[in-house]
């Protein structure tokens, strides 16, 4: 066997090869360490920061190696425009607010036309320059706007608050809460999205408000609201929202309103807290609704009212109807041509809400069995919204508001179906200021600037949660009905020349009052009668010739007021009995009428009236008895032990007085 040769050895590698491949690997390594640190420590924390500076470093970079690459242009620009849609959609799920997106979405669309044209041309030369201008003006624009900066401050806040939530929660007795996502900003306020371990439901971290507020560090009433995820069917998936405790107005033009084209539509009243436009509907499924507001002297109550007063008149089957004891009409002035009723005084509040109550009934008749028990409102039967000013001395608890309350009521209540909506306002609402029985007829309630938190405790729901008094003028909370928590709305600016254009454009819209509910209400023929002379000058030719129009007196208007007054199920006598065709007049009954009639409008009592009857020879028993009579047939009221007030026009009373002498012969047997 020929002997075996053992293989040649290789040949060893030379120690400085070894020794230069090792360094290449060390320097590897330690540059992945080093741009890891950069990254890491610099860079991700900065990142907000260098956001506009990346851009136009990912844009050099593209359009670089897509020219060395040889890619196309429109290839290149393709890819830019995937780049812009992404980045945007992957920014609206960060919570990045609309104003930073914007901004950084037009600086990438700059940039990825850079890179489109330098894809073609190559980057080198004037591309080149243009690239520097464009990076170190975004650069600047993003690190020293201010909105951009407070963002940033805000999402580095946030990132705080992140890791810290859950700790403060779990040290508060809901261990085990966690962020179920990325806190999302909008504005100035951040969403946080939790999910509560077992045991721990929204109802038990509502009740810690204060104290997730005070382990937070955040101002009083920061957390605007906990509610249930709406992305969520789960239980245990809430929101808890932060907002900065100072709020802001925002800049509303009243230009920007949508008008409505009839009662049906939505009403526009100003944008919420994100700059979205809020509606209320004014026409709901049961009928006509009712707002109540409430504020301080100069939070723009009475601008709101007219803001509806502006965009009603516009629909050609709305009626508008304004009251403003506060100041003596001019707060409706410039609108005048337009109104159908202006009451400036007590007197023509009782009358305007007397005719509102007494047209209920006559529009019930106009009911079919196809409209279903609800009015069917049209230019031919309009609507009638009363706009109500300062109602506190009209509608509060005292005995000698019952003229207007009481038909309030039945408007409140009954109202809705026949096409009648209420929208009043009022400075510091308290327990006398409205009447308890009124309070709960109103559906939808605003709260402006308040001068106390517990002022709100008639408007709002978890008013001890929010801060009315941080409330800048023509900001307001928003309550309706059915919602658990207030919104915050921004309102515009209306002042008297909007008005007045709104009553030179809407001229033509005005509707009437359908002829057969107009001929039988009481003091609707009348109701420019007594307009005061500084509003003359702002009535239009027709709303003249009502002023200089006299005011009928009759008794049957009488009567249909004690009708409209009077509690369902009573029989009211409605003939008109002439003085002149009376064979005798009882001197006692023209004595005790006319001590009310001498009152003017002021209380009586009941030993004037005793003593009136009298000096005509009749006992005390005669006049109590009467007295009596007169307030069962609606023609006076008690407005207390021993006191009475008309409820009646003073003329012809002594007509009604004596026709209601039957009512005491059937009670006494013998009248006299």
């Amino acid at each position: 066997m020929a002997p075996q040769h053992d293989p040649a050895p290789a040949p060893a590698t030379p120690p400085a090869r070894r020794s230069k491949a090792r360094i290449a690997a060390k320097g590897v390594v330690r540059a992945g360490r080093a741009a890891r640190w950069t990254w890491r420590r610099i860079l991700w924390p900065r990142r907000d920061q260098l956001a506009a500076p990346g851009l136009a470093l990912a844009a050099l970079t593209t359009g670089s190696a897509a020219h060395l690459a040889e890619v196309p242009w429109w290839a290149a620009g393709l890819a830019c425009g995937g780049c812009v849609a992404a980045l945007r959609h992957a920014w609206d799920r960060r919570g990045v607010a609309p104003e930073h997106a914007d901004t950084l979405t037009g600086a990438l669309v700059v940039f990825g036309a850079w890179a489109t044209v330098a894809t073609a041309w190559g980057p080198a030369g004037i591309l080149g320059q243009a690239w520097a201008i464009l990076a170190a003006v975004s650069t600047a624009a993003w690190l020293a706007h201010p909105a951009a900066r407070s963002w940033r401050g805000l999402r580095a806040r946030c990132r705080n608050w992140t890791a810290q939530l859950p700790a403060v929660l779990a040290g508060l007795g809901a261990a085990g809460t966690v962020l179920a996502s990325t806190p999302r900003l909008q504005g100035r306020r951040v969403d946080f999205p939790l999910r509560l371990p077992l045991g721990t439901t929204r109802e038990d971290v509502d009740r810690l408000r204060r104290k997730v507020e005070s382990g937070m560090g955040w101002p009083e009433g920061s957390i605007r609201e906990i509610r249930q995820d709406p992305a969520a069917a789960a239980s245990n998936r809430i929101i808890l929202t932060w907002q900065e405790e100072r709020i802001r107005v925002r800049a509303v033009r009243l230009d920007q309103a949508p008008i409505p084209a009839s009662v049906y539509d939505p009403i526009w009243q100003g944008v919420d807290d994100d700059g979205r436009d809020l509606f209320i509907d004014q026409y709901a499924t049961e009928g006509m609704t009712r707002g109540l507001y409430g504020g301080e002297p100069g939070s723009a109550k009475s601008n709101l009212l007219r803001l509806i007063a502006y965009l009603r008149a516009y629909c050609p089957d709305v009626l508008i109807w304004a009251v403003d004891l506060k100041n003596d009409g001019m707060t409706f002035a410039s609108l005048l041509p337009r109104l159908d009723r202006l009451a400036v005084n007590r007197k023509q509040v009782e009358e305007l809400f007397t005719d509102a109550a007494a047209m209920i009934p006559l529009r019930g008749r106009l009911l079919t069995v196809e409209d279903n028990q609800k009015l069917p409102l049209s230019p031919g039967r309009p609507a009638v919204l009363i706009l109500f000013d300062e109602f506190s001395t009209a509608w509060g608890k005292s005995p000698r508001n019952r003229p207007v309350v009481e038909p309030a009521l039945e408007v409140g209540g009954k109202g809705r179906a026949a096409g009648i909506g209420m929208e009043a306002a009022s400075q510091y609402l308290a327990q006398g200021s409205l009447h308890p029985d009124l309070r709960p007829l109103f559906n939808r309630r605003i709260a402006g600037r308040m001068q106390e938190r517990a002022d709100a405790q008639f408007l709002l729901k978890h008013w001890n949660r929010l801060d009315t008094t941080i409330l800048p003028t023509g900001v307001f909370y928003l309550q309706i009905s059915g919602e658990r928590y207030a919104r915050l709305i921004h309102t515009p600016e209306v002042t008297d020349k909007d008005l007045e254009r709104a009553a030179a454009e809407t001229a033509h819209l005005a509707p009437a009052l359908e002829v057969a509910t107009a001929r039988e209400l009481p003091y609707y023929a009348s109701r420019w009668a007594d307009l005061p002379d500084h509003l003359l000058p702002y009535c239009s030719a027709a709303q003249r010739e009502l002023v200089a129009a006299p005011r009928p007196a009759n008794v049957t208007a009488l009567r249909a007021v004690a009708a409209a007054a009077a509690p369902p199920g009573r029989t009211i006598v409605s003939e008109r009995i002439d003085t002149a065709d009376m064979d005798v007049v009882d001197p006692a009954l023209a004595a005790m009428c006319a001590v009310f009639v001498d009152a003017s409008g002021d209380d009586v009592r009941t030993g004037d009236v005793v003593a009136a009857a009298a000096a005509q020879g009749r006992s005390r028993t005669y006049a109590t008895d009467r007295l009596a009579a007169w307030r069962g047939e609606g023609l006076i009221r008690q407005t207390g032990r021993g006191l009475w007030a008309l409820a009646c026009p003073p003329e012809g009373l002594l007509e009604a007085v004596t026709a209601a002498e039957g009512v005491v012969g059937r009670r006494r047997g013998d009248p006299q």
